[in-house]
């Protein structure tokens, strides 16, 4: 049992480190709403999930032996990386004419719904692919998890137990972070303050894809 808690204690440890996953839910908190925020969350959890899945089916450890397709993962990864980071930097901030109208028509309100949820779908795939072309996602599943099974015991549902209070961890950690960043989001979305994290965010981005470019795994 001790190594469950051991397991949890390095897990919070790797979750709460600043990585490419933080950094896409902070800025879709941000610069969409709190429910882009979580949207992004949900779709890190997914990829963890599916990673999850194909550990325990043995595939993440046939995909890292196959150095051909890890790096095809790898260096797209790289590639989103750059550019989400550019697009950052490219953004402009949101326009503020209009937002005192007090009269707006059906058509707008459907319109607003409609980007609403494209920018939701968007956010989640924006996640789901953060953590799926990340290729310390697949290391972490086939280095780090091994290292917390008991091979005497049943190795299968260890991986299972382990693997899924990972993705718990994961989810519970995005759902605190986000509930204490509404209450400095008000600030964050001024033009100003937003302008600079769209800077700084794609700065983080570019930084992490050139780094995960040149970093041996």
């Amino acid at each position: 049992m001790s190594q469950f808690y051991m397991f949890i204690i390095v897990s919070l440890i790797i979750i709460i480190t600043p990585g490419p996953d933080f950094i896409l839910v902070t800025k879709n908190a941000i610069t969409v709403n709190r429910h882009g925020g979580r949207m992004t969350s949900y779709g890190v959890v997914t990829g963890h999930i599916i990673y999850a899945t194909a550990s325990v089916l043995s595939l993440t450890a046939l995909i890292a032996k196959s150095m051909v397709l890890f790096e095809v993962i790898k260096y797209t990864g790289v590639v989103y990386l750059l550019y989400l980071g550019i697009k950052a930097i490219l953004s402009r901030t949101k326009s503020k004419e209009g937002e005192n109208k007090e009269f707006e028509t059906k058509l707008e309100d459907r319109l607003q719904v409609t980007q609403k949820g494209s920018k939701n779908k968007t956010c989640y795939l924006q996640g789901l692919a953060s953590t799926l072309l990340n290729p310390k996602a697949i290391m972490f599943y086939i280095s780090f998890l091994p290292q917390f099974i008991d091979l005497q015991g049943n190795v299968v549902m260890q991986s299972i137990v382990l693997a899924g209070l990972f993705i718990l961890t994961v989810l519970l950690w995005f759902t605190l972070y986000l509930y204490i960043l509404k209450y400095i989001s008000s600030w964050l979305k001024k033009p100003s303050v937003e302008m600079v994290l769209d800077r700084i965010t794609g700065i983080a981005l570019i930084s992490l894809g050139i780094k995960l470019a040149f970093e041996k795994i």
